[in-house]
């Protein structure tokens, strides 16, 4: 009797075929295993049961269960300024999860109202966070301002001896670099300007 061949739905070529070995069909092999019930040796694991909902609750700790969002804000701040003090633009969501493994709680599996509170901790630190680099940024490039006609004239005499008659952003970038100041973009944009300024009353 002619068997049909599974892949080739054609003659069965027995040991000629290249899905043929040890006197067996691969594919067919293949389909037997695929087909047939799981052995005794492998036992799905029991499944656990978690109540209605399915979700296991995590025990959360009593100082996170007695404080409020602004306290834990508060908290949340004060561990980023000492784990990050030279990140200026230190972000809540990038260190959340290392503050409350400290606190030896974690964001997930724990009651609705501790997640309300986890979450309106973070927003409130994030806020309060950027509010500070705000400020901070402003009193930065008001500091800025008033270097910036020393740092002007710096620039316009580097800018002389390279032989350029207009400075470009990239030549201000370069000699931002080669001198090793520091500014913020918006003084940096306005060194550009008033360098290109100094720069066309001394060649008219």
């Amino acid at each position: 009797m002619n068997i049909l061949c599974p892949f080739f739905k054609d003659k069965c070529l027995g040991n000629e075929c290249v899905m043929w070995k040890d006197e067996k069909c691969l594919v067919v092999s293949f389909m037997e295993k695929v087909v047939s019930p799981p052995s005794e040796e492998f036992q799905m694991p029991e499944t656990i049961d978690l109540g209605v909902t399915g979700i296991r609750e995590v025990e959360v700790p009593d100082e996170i269960k007695s404080a409020t969002p602004e306290e834990l804000a508060v908290e949340l701040i004060a561990f980023a300024k000492k784990e990050f003090p030279d990140d200026e633009k230190v972000r809540v969501y990038s260190i959340s999860q290392m503050f409350w493994a400290s606190k030896n709680v974690t964001r997930y599996g724990v009651p609705p109202e501790v997640q309300y509170k986890i979450q309106k901790a973070e927003m409130l630190a994030q806020k309060e966070l950027e509010k500070e680099g705000e400020i901070q940024e402003k009193e930065r490039i008001e500091t800025e301002k008033e270097e910036l006609p020393s740092i002007v004239g710096s620039c316009t005499d580097w800018a002389k001896e390279h032989g350029l008659k207009r400075v470009t952003k990239a030549d201000v970038d370069a000699f931002l670099m080669e001198k090793n100041i520091e500014i913020t973009p918006q003084t940096q944009r306005l060194l550009y300007a008033m360098t290109n300024v100094a720069l066309r009353s001394k060649f008219q």
